[in-house]
C-alpha cells in the first residue's frame, strides 16, 4: 500500500506545518518535502514558489483532496 497524506496539520495563521499518512506516520513538512523527493510519499508533488518549497497534490476536478480540504489533526 503507498503512503498518502490523509491528514493535515496547520499553524495559526492556516499554512500546513505537518502532514499524517494514511500509515499513521507524522511528518513536518520539511520531512514530508523529502519524503516525496525519496518517491516514498504518494499523491503529492513538490513544487518550487519564490524560492521555497512546497506540497500540493496534483491538480484534478476534485477540490475534496486538496491539501486545504483534508481533515485537521
Amino acid at each position: 500500500m503507498e503512503e498518502r497524506v490523509v491528514a493535515v496539520n496547520k499553524d495559526p495563521d492556516g499554512n500546513i506545518i505537518a502532514v499524517k499518512t494514511n500509515r499513521g506516520q507524522v511528518y513536518r513538512i520539511e520531512q514530508a518535502i523529502q519524503q516525496v523527493n525519496n518517491g516514498v510519499l504518494k499523491g503529492v508533488q513538490v513544487v518550487n514558489r519564490e524560492g521555497k518549497q512546497y506540497l500540493r497534490t496534483y491538480p484534478d476536478q476534485t477540490p475534496e483532496n486538496n491539501l486545504d480540504e483534508l481533515p485537521e489533526f
